[in-house]
């Protein structure tokens, strides 16, 4: 009785069909992302005081393009990944929604960037925020392939090179807060680090592919 009411239940939270995560994750990111802008009000003041008061507006509109560049990165990365399934799982589900949640934490983690960006909590905030969302996605690479999610026709090299690089964008967030305990400016400085790192594995990526003979 128990084996077969588990085989029923893994039936209903499992299948081939994941357009409905995709269409929900989707418009989750996309409000996360549109409340970022949302956020930064238009300064009212007399005309003669706008241009100094747009520019006192540099850390919000800092805070804002970090935030959006950050989440377009995650948010390819969950749309490769699920391009590259043939079926979901209900630990799928529960990471994707794990996953959301935090994405939709965005906004309040931007303001707190963009109101305390010279203080420690308020890095700390920041960062923990973005690399938890970082570390869910990570899992749910790591998840699908030890599932055997993938497509059979899912080249292994790209899986590899998903594995290395998804950790890189959350340990960065995540190291950086010991680092903003001593120096919010020195923790936010530390993120440019994700450029360099994901330019070099990119480069890598393409040595590799070409040694192999590729394109």
């Amino acid at each position: 009785m128990t084996e077969n009411s588990g085989s029923l239940r893994r039936g209903l939270d499992s299948g081939p069909d994941i357009e409905r995560t995709m269409f929900f994750s989707d418009a989750v990111f996309a409000i996360a992302m549109t409340l970022l802008a949302v956020d930064i009000k238009v300064p009212d003041v007399p005309a003669d005081q706008l241009g100094r008061a747009v520019l006192e507006q540099r850390p919000e509109f800092f805070a804002y393009a970090l935030s959006f560049a950050v989440a377009a990165a995650y948010w390819l990365s969950h749309h490769r990944l699920f391009r590259l399934l043939k079926g979901f799982t209900g630990g799928l589900q529960r990471l994707n929604l794990l996953l959301l949640f935090f994405v939709a934490l965005l906004a309040y983690a931007t303001d707190m960037l963009a109101l305390h960006d010279d203080t420690s909590l308020g890095v700390i905030i920041y960062a923990a925020a973005l690399g938890l969302i970082g570390s869910v996605n990570t899992l749910m690479w790591s998840y699908c392939r030890r599932r055997g999610l993938f497509r059979d026709d899912v080249n292994p090299g790209l899986l590899q090179y998903a594995r290395v690089r998804a950790p890189v964008t959350p340990a960065v967030f995540l190291l950086s807060i010991p680092i903003a305990l001593a120096s919010p400016s020195a923790a936010e400085y530390s993120w440019l680090s994700i450029l360099v790192i994901n330019w070099g594995l990119r480069l890598a990526g393409s040595r590799r592919l070409k040694a192999a003979g590729g394109p």
